[in-house]
């Protein structure tokens, strides 16, 4: 299914959002304390200023969240959360000092600091949204390496005599796999999905190293968990490429899947070659397209590890588990 259009609205779940939004509100408090020089010490000024900014901030960043899903979208977007700021603003103002005047200048003044915030984090929410949509983040797209096209059709051509039946499957799962390569970066995929095409390369890539590959699953996760397409098989074309086929005895590739509540964890671990002259420039930009390709869909709320452990590599991919759209009929 694809991603839908860019909101009207930034996605005020998302962690990012929610720390530029408090980064920002942070400037414009600097910039009024240099800005209101009425003669009083510092931390007076700092008392006052803050005193309905950052409750009136904080509630609206709040609401918004909680909200989130039905604000997200809509032409009427912008003007209900335009008047949640106004409200919560004037709600903290009453309740801060509910003897004295409504402050409605201060209330306003606080109301345009807040969409003024909101205005920039739209604006950079549509400016990324190319990267998905146009762009279709080729640049960054995992590619399947030319090698592993030339080994897979030497295998093919090997089994056709022999085994028509093994040859056929290579050919099937290669065209798969070239298919979901071609495809749009914007789609969604799932993690079922993901797990079937990492399989398929296995597959192919057991035919050629046999007995040296062996392979474990311990997936304990939703399968229909959504994830951008080409998460996992990237990852396992690493581990063969950069550990299984660089030892003489091959080795296990170790995949695990978890949910810890709204977290989903991706973690993969190969055999590796302890000598230095094993690690190549190759590895790395593949983890690092990776990465960014996640920072790039999910912002702060992804994140991609890697380490050395004795004499296995461990990469952990951390994202937010959200439930693919249901695809509906016709």
């Amino acid at each position: 299914m694809p991603l839908p259009p860019p909101p009207d609205l930034p996605d005020y779940r998302n962690l990012g959002v929610l720390l530029r939004a408090l980064l920002l509100l942070g400037l414009f408090l600097l910039g009024g304390l240099l800005l209101d020089d009425g003669g009083e010490p510092l931390p007076w000024r700092l008392l006052r200023l803050s005193s309905l900014l950052v409750p009136g901030a904080l509630l609206s960043l709040g609401l918004l969240a909680l909200l989130g899903r039905r604000l997200h979208h809509g032409r009427r977007a912008a003007l209900a959360a335009a008047a949640i700021c106004l409200l919560s603003f004037a709600f903290c103002g009453r309740l801060l000092n509910p003897l004295a005047p409504m402050p409605w200048g201060q209330v306003l003044l606080a109301g345009a600091v807040g969409g003024l915030m909101q205005h920039y984090l739209n604006l950079r929410a549509r400016a990324l949204s190319p990267a998905l949509s146009e762009a279709r983040l080729i640049a960054l797209q995992a590619r399947i390496r030319p090698h592993f096209l030339f080994n897979s059709l030497n295998a093919a051509i090997t089994l056709i005599g022999k085994q028509p039946d093994k040859a056929e499957m290579v050919l099937e799962n290669l065209a798969d796999l070239f298919r979901a390569q071609l495809g749009d970066p914007a789609r969604q995929s799932t993690l079922g999905r993901e797990i079937e095409l990492a399989a398929m390369y296995l597959a192919i890539e057991a035919e050629r190293l046999g007995a040296r590959l062996q392979v474990s699953w311990d997936v304990q996760a939703p399968l229909d968990a959504a994830l951008p397409p080409l998460i996992l098989q990237p990852l396992v074309e690493n581990a063969v490429f950069h550990g299984i086929e660089r030892l003489a005895d091959g080795g296990e590739i170790r995949i695990q899947a978890r949910r810890h509540e709204q977290l989903l964890e991706l973690t993969l671990s190969n055999p590796v070659n302890p000598e230095p002259a094993a690690d190549t420039p190759g590895h790395h930009m593949a983890l690092d397209n990776l990465a960014e390709r996640l920072e790039l869909y999910f912002d702060a709320e992804a994140s991609l590890s890697a380490r050395l452990d004795g004499d296995r590599f461990i990469t952990r991919i951390r994202l937010p588990y959200r439930p693919a759209p249901t695809q509906q009929p016709g």
